[in-house]
């Protein structure tokens, strides 16, 4: 619902400063030719900013990013996977499970979503759980079979 009602109030705002923009004069505040909007407006737009966020390390802002991107295109499996590592990252392993397994639900073959799988099990100290991923990535061939594994060898490495 809090996230409708703030969906809801960005598009008011967005229509607000277009109309108020679209004068003569041309640009609409937007600065620079090639310059883009300050309010995303598709769900990949929205995903462009968490990532961004994301990239930034700003995981709460990202996290609310990358939520409006799943409101506007509620299949997006690279979003969902997003917000899982974003969620992880913050210390809530359960709940980025659950946004892997929505992204993985999505897009069965989705490696990036296995690998922070994988490093979820390792923050929650479950060796055994993360092997597991690895073994689905090594076995597809992926290139992020090689993350996970260097991953888990710092696990093991830190135990010894």
């Amino acid at each position: 619902m809090r996230r409708t009602i703030v969906l809801l109030l960005l598009l008011a705002v967005a229509g607000t400063a277009f109309a108020a923009g679209s004068g003569s004069g041309g640009g609409g505040g937007m600065g620079s030719a090639g310059a883009t909007p300050s309010i995303p407006t598709s769900a990949q737009d929205w995903y462009k900013v968490g990532y961004a966020a994301s990239d930034a390390g700003k995981y709460q802002e990202a996290i609310s990013d990358f939520k409006n991107a799943i409101a506007l295109k509620p299949d997006y499996a690279e979003a969902y996977n997003m917000l899982g590592f974003c969620t992880r990252k913050l210390g809530n392993v359960d709940e980025a499970f659950t946004y892997y397994d929505k992204a993985l639900e999505l897009k069965p073959n989705f490696p990036e979503a296995r690998e922070y799988y994988g490093e979820g099990y390792l923050q929650k100290g479950n060796l055994a759980k993360a092997v597991q991923q690895y073994i689905i990535l090594e076995k597809s061939g992926n290139k992020n079979a090689r993350e996970l594994l260097e991953k888990i060898e710092e696990f093991v490495n830190q135990k010894s």
